[in-house]
């Protein structure tokens, strides 16, 4: 069963929970952990994004902080979904899905079409599960990924 979970604008006041929920979320991948422990400035919340609202952080019970995402409006007036990640303990119960879903209803409401993001294959399946397709490759600092994009 799905926790309930309230959707709200980050705070800097949250910031550092934030970095550390990024932490434990990233290290769920051990093939990662090494080139993470390498590069500790890939880890943690833009605080400029907090500044600009642009971060969303899920709360559970008792308002603890149980994931976030980050979207970015585009150019060419589309956005970004930059950061999604759930606290471990909350994976796999629709707390991804909500903040997913929360991003694509305030990115329509602000006027894009697409939501595009970058992701590893082994994340397909969830991206695909909340309407997102594979556009083609991406690269980025740690190499090969993909680019998705999800019709709003």
């Amino acid at each position: 069963m799905a926790p309930a979970v309230r959707i709200v604008t980050a705070v800097p006041a949250q910031a550092r929970a934030l970095d550390e929920l990024h932490r434990r979320s990233s290290f769920v991948w051990a093939e990662d952990r090494p080139l993470l422990e390498a590069n500790p400035d890939a880890l943690g919340v833009d605080r400029a994004a907090i500044s600009e609202q642009r971060v969303r952080v899920a709360l559970g019970e008792a308002d603890a902080i149980v994931g976030f995402a980050t979207v970015t409006r585009r150019d060419q007036g589309d956005c970004e979904l930059d950061d999604l990640f759930v606290d471990p303990p909350f994976m796999r119960r629709g707390v991804g899905r909500a903040l997913v879903e929360d991003a694509a209803e305030r990115a329509r409401a602000d006027g894009s079409r697409v939501m595009s993001v970058v992701a590893h294959p082994r994340n397909f399946p969830f991206y695909e599960s909340v309407g997102f397709a594979v556009e083609g490759p991406a690269e980025t600092r740690f190499g090969p990924a993909f680019s998705m994009r999800r019709r709003l």
